[in-house]
């Protein structure tokens, strides 16, 4: 079987005389973040090396792609990865056999480029070989939407859609689609993320979305309607080929959670998804259990099981390192004065893949 399926195909680096084709198969078969559009913004911010690869068929069309990028990790191992910065990439594939093909080839790659390891992050597919290792840490929600705003709406636990409702009654907010609040955007999110724990990237990289993806990259901002200020926003992503509202970064300042800003932002989002003929939007990923995971569930938003799945080659100690061992860190961060944080932030994220 085995060498039946390798007689069938090829696998070659990605080139740019392919990239009309590969996005065109991306488009049909995967999501925005499959595209070379997005590859330019991983390149261009952090100086990831592309490794993306194409599977062909003996008539030299593309049946499936494997976009991966390599970097150092934080042990500073040399790792490749689909994708950081992305909640899960499947890969594209026009059948079984081709996606069987683009998995195999996965230890050459490897080899050839001398990666500690390759992590593929996953959702619809498995990989049933004992070679990989599973990471089942993580979860994305996807809250499907429909022309009728309340029949999403009734998706909802009953405190949400009281908390959706008295949030608009009480009229605390606007929203605003202007990209030009990026720096406002980003001075909510820089601050957000360290009381979270977590470094932020430059401001280039979310520039290089509205760059590379003008039309699919959209800023939702959160103003109070008493001052003016940003107190909240998100980057979102339109993917046509798979009718998905993606909500891949985002920050809300938490003095404004009892007047449930984060209600008003979600609900805008949903609009948005729905006013733009999108099927569904899926809310980004959460740690099995955690506060955000609960608080996705009250949305009517299903949790589909994330597989981040590493090979090593067999090599010990060679893989991804465990993230949920850096608690230390995180506290750290957290009590690490702003302008430390913000100069040492742009430089470490890159190690991080997240």
């Amino acid at each position: 079987m085995v060498e039946r399926i390798t007689m069938m195909f090829s696998c070659v680096a990605y080139t740019e005389a392919m990239r009309d084709e590969w996005d065109r198969f991306a488009s049909s078969k995967g999501t925005i973040f499959h595209t070379t559009a997005f590859r330019q913004v991983l390149l261009s911010s952090f100086g990831y090396k592309c490794l993306y690869h194409a599977v062909l068929d003996k008539q030299g069309r593309i049946c499936a792609i494997l976009p991966l990028v390599a970097g150092r990790n934080l042990g500073l191992k040399k790792a490749g990865v689909s994708l950081p910065f992305v909640n899960y990439t499947d890969i594209c594939a026009s059948g079984e056999e081709a996606f069987q093909y683009a998995v195999e080839v996965v230890a050459g790659i490897r080899e050839r480029h001398r990666l500690s390891y390759v992590e593929l992050r996953l959702k619809e597919q498995h990989i049933d070989n004992g070679n990989w290792s599973a990471n089942l840490h993580n979860h994305t929600f996807v809250l499907p939407l429909e022309e009728d705003e309340e029949k999403v709406l009734a998706l909802s636990s009953s405190s949400n859609r009281n908390h959706v409702r008295k949030v608009y009654k009480n009229n605390w907010f606007d929203v605003s689609y202007d990209k030009s609040q990026l720096e406002r955007f980003y001075r909510v999110y820089v601050i957000r993320m360290k009381q979270l724990g977590s470094p932020a990237p430059d401001i280039r990289f979310f520039q290089s979305f509205f760059d590379h993806l003008p039309e699919h990259s959209h800023l939702l901002t959160v103003l109070d309607r008493e001052n003016g200020d940003v107190v909240g926003g998100m980057l979102l992503l339109t993917s046509p080929g798979d009718s998905t509202l993606y909500y891949p970064y985002g920050a809300n300042l938490p003095q404004y959670n009892h007047k449930y800003l984060n209600n008003f932002m979600y609900w805008e989002a949903v609009r948005f998804g729905i006013g733009n003929g999108l099927k569904q939007l899926d809310l980004g990923r959460s740690q099995t259990g955690s506060g955000t995971y609960k608080y996705k569930q009250q949305w009517g938003a299903k949790p589909q099981q994330l597989r981040y799945v590493t090979y090593t080659g067999g090599t010990q100690g060679a893989g991804a390192p465990d993230k949920t061992n850096l608690s230390l860190f995180v506290e750290l961060w957290k009590v690490t004065p702003g302008f430390i944080t913000r100069a040492v932030g742009k430089r470490l994220i890159p190690y991080i893949m997240p």
